[in-house]
C-alpha cells in the first residue's frame, strides 16, 4: 500500500492567511490568530464542550498539545518515518503561504502545501501568482462559509484563471464548518454555488472535501455535471450522524464510485495536531469500507495514491 494524505493542516491557530506574518531571525513562523471566543461559548453552553469531549472519546483521541512550529515540523517528519507507506503529506493550511512554502522547501520529498490566503484581499490574485510560482505551492485551499461573497461572483474569476493556467487544484470546503456550535447556514455552504465556475473553467480541478460535508446529493449532482470536480474523504465525517437518512462510509464510497468512479476520489485525513498526528484510524476505517464495497486493488491505489499524485504532478506508476 502507498498513501498520499491529500488533506492535512499544519498545527496553527490561524487557518486563513490574511496577509500578515510573524518573523523571527528572518524565518517565517506560523502567524498568531486573534483570541478565540470558543472558550466563552463552551462556558455559556456546556453542551458544546461535551460534544467535543464525546467526539474525542469516540475516536480515543488524546488532548491537544501546544507545539512551536519547529517541533511540529519534526513531529510530522516522524509520522511518515514511522509509516513507510505514507509517501506524501499535503498541508492545505499552514498558518500562512510563506510558512507552507518553507515546509515544502525543507522536505520536498514528503511535504507539499497549498496557498490558503483570503481571496477577498485586494492583492489576492498577485498573492496566488506568487504562491504558485516562486513559492512553489501546489494548490489553493478555501473555506466557503468564511467567504462572505458568493464564490460564483466574477470578482473571483482572476483567481480561477490563475489556478487553471498553473494546472493546480482548488480545494473548497463546503457544508457544515467546525464542530458543534459551528456554521450551518451561509451563502457558500452549498457546493452547487461553484457549478458555473466549474463549467467556465473546465480544466480547473476543484476538490470538495469531506464527501461534501452534509451536502451529499448536491455534491453528487455537481460531480455528475462537472467532470473536473473531485471529492476527498478526509475527516471523521461525523456529520453522517446528523443527516435524516441512513448513511455510513460504505454507502458514501459506493455512491461516489457509482457516480464518478474511483478516479476522482482522493484520500485524506484532516489530521493536524499532536499527539494525535496522522489519523491512522481514519485510514483503517476508509480502507475497510472500500474493501467491503468491492474496490479492486487498482481502485484502492487510485484513491489512496495515484489520483492525488496526478494532481500534484508526481510519478503515478
Amino acid at each position: 500500500m502507498r498513501v498520499i494524505d491529500s488533506h492535512v493542516h499544519f498545527p496553527s491557530e490561524k487557518i486563513i492567511d490574511d496577509g500578515k506574518k510573524a518573523e523571527e531571525n528572518g524565518v517565517p513562523l506560523t502567524p498568531s490568530a486573534p483570541p478565540s471566543n470558543a472558550g466563552k461559548k463552551s462556558a455559556k453552553f456546556p453542551w458544546l464542550l461535551e460534544e467535543k469531549r464525546r467526539w474525542k472519546r469516540a475516536w480515543r483521541f488524546p488532548e491537544e498539545e501546544k507545539l512551536k512550529p519547529e517541533e511540529a515540523f519534526k513531529r510530522w517528519q516522524g509520522e511518515y518515518q514511522s509509516r513507510p507507506y505514507l509517501k506524501k503529506i499535503v498541508f492545505v493550511t499552514a498558518g500562512g503561504n510563506e510558512y507552507g512554502a518553507e515546509l515544502s522547501r525543507r522536505d520536498p520529498e514528503h511535504f507539499a502545501a497549498y496557498a490558503h490566503h483570503d481571496p477577498l484581499l485586494p492583492d489576492a490574485p498577485e498573492r496566488l501568482e506568487k504562491a504558485l510560482g516562486p513559492l512553489g505551492l501546489k494548490g489553493y485551499k478555501l473555506l466557503g462559509p468564511l467567504i462572505d461573497v458568493p464564490l460564483n461572483d466574477k470578482r473571483f474569476y482572476p483567481l480561477w484563471d490563475i489556478a487553471q493556467s498553473r494546472e493546480v487544484p482548488v480545494l473548497i470546503h463546503f457544508g457544515i464548518l467546525g464542530g458543534a456550535g459551528g456554521i450551518a447556514s451561509h451563502i457558500n455552504i452549498n457546493p452547487l454555488i461553484i457549478h458555473d465556475v466549474a463549467k467556465d473553467f473546465p480544466s480547473l480541478p476543484i476538490i470538495i472535501p469531506h464527501f461534501g460535508c452534509g451536502y451529499v446529493l448536491e455534491t453528487l449532482n455537481l460531480c455528475w455535471a462537472c467532470p473536473n470536480v473531485f471529492i476527498d474523504t478526509s475527516g471523521s465525517n461525523q456529520w453522517m450522524r446528523w443527516v435524516p437518512y441512513e448513511l455510513n462510509l460504505e454507502i458514501l464510497f459506493r455512491k461516489y464510485r457509482e457516480t464518478i468512479g474511483a478516479g476522482r476520489i482522493l484520500f485524506g485525513t484532516d489530521s493536524s495536531w499532536f499527539p494525535r498526528g496522522f489519523s491512522e484510524i481514519y485510514l483503517d476505517e476508509q480502507v475497510r469500507s472500500m474493501v467491503y464495497v468491492g474496490y479492486s486493488e487498482d481502485e484502492l491505489d487510485a484513491v489512496l495514491y495515484r489520483n492525488a499524485a496526478a494532481l500534484l504532478r508526481m510519478e503515478t506508476v
